[in-house]
């Protein structure tokens, strides 16, 4: 083994097995004030840290989840006036137009969709990839999206009005991948660019958050089984929090970011970049 070889390897194991992260916060009050936004997937994780920093913007929010009890957990523990849950199961497709219809039903338009809903079955290689779960993983994250984005720019066209579609994606979408997981998440930033082109002109803004490995219920699991911890040593030098990605996407759904369009915005600390930088 070579001397600076093993020098890393003595850096590596004084290193802290956690970090300390200070959220810094958009804190006017009223940056979303009046919008009506529905998030899918919103009981948890990303989805829920969302909910709860639009409403603390001024923003009527609904949220969805297949599971009745997480649901009800999420909106008893954000106790806000504004904030509903309906439960939806995503993979429902032939459901999905009757779905937002009673959503803009409900709360008499929809501002911003933010398409966050997904999966993840960790399988690691092809080798592990069975036909039910690819066909579950394509469903879940690419065509639930797919769908979702027609009818609610269908509604939004007819209409004649603005809004914001906001997909959450990976940034596992921008390497080359062997599992379903990525290869949808590829395919959702292919999409964010072709819609855009088409609907920007008509007041309709398109865009998409690629998180890094962020400490929720679905990734935990695979930070444990591949690091040992929920803090990875990846080339962002630690995880990221819900709370952080949500305050990211708060800015892209406001009125503020109106001349962004087309575009992922990573939330990974940069680890999405290829790099010949010898990291100690």
């Amino acid at each position: 083994m070579g001397i600076k070889r093993a020098f890393k390897k003595v850096i590596y194991a004084l290193k802290p097995s956690y970090v300390k992260v200070t959220v810094s916060t958009i804190q006017s009050g009223s940056t979303l004030n009046g919008k009506k936004i529905v998030i899918t997937g919103g009981s948890r994780g990303i989805g829920r840290a969302m909910a709860e920093k639009f409403i603390a913007e001024g923003a009527t929010v609904l949220i969805t989840g297949r599971n009745s009890e997480n649901l009800d957990r999420a909106v008893k523990s954000i106790n806000s006036p504004r904030l509903m849950g309906s439960i939806y199961d995503v993979d429902d497709i032939e459901g999905i137009p009757s779905f937002i219809d009673s959503c803009f039903r409900e709360l008499g338009t929809i501002d911003v969709l933010v398409s966050n809903a997904g999966i993840s079955l960790h399988e690691g290689s092809i080798f592990n990839v069975t036909s039910d779960g690819f066909d579950k993983t394509i469903i879940t994250n690419l065509k639930s999206h797919y769908f979702m984005a027609k009818e609610f720019l269908r509604n939004k066209v007819e209409r004649s009005e603005e809004g914001v579609l906001l997909f959450v994606t990976s940034k596992d979408g921008s390497v080359c991948n062997e599992t379903p997981y990525g290869l949808t998440k590829a395919g959702m930033n292919s999409l964010v660019g072709g819609l855009s082109s088409a609907y920007y002109k008509r007041g309709l803004r398109i865009n998409a958050i690629a998180p890094g490995v962020t400490l929720t219920d679905m990734t935990s699991f695979y930070s444990k089984k591949m690091f040992g911890n929920m803090y990875e040593a990846n080339q962002a030098g630690r995880n990221f929090l819900p709370e952080e990605v949500a305050e990211v996407a708060c800015f892209m759904i406001s009125d503020a970011s109106k001349c962004i369009s087309g575009q992922i915005i990573f939330t990974d600390g940069g680890d999405h970049i290829k790099s010949n930088v010898e990291i100690l």
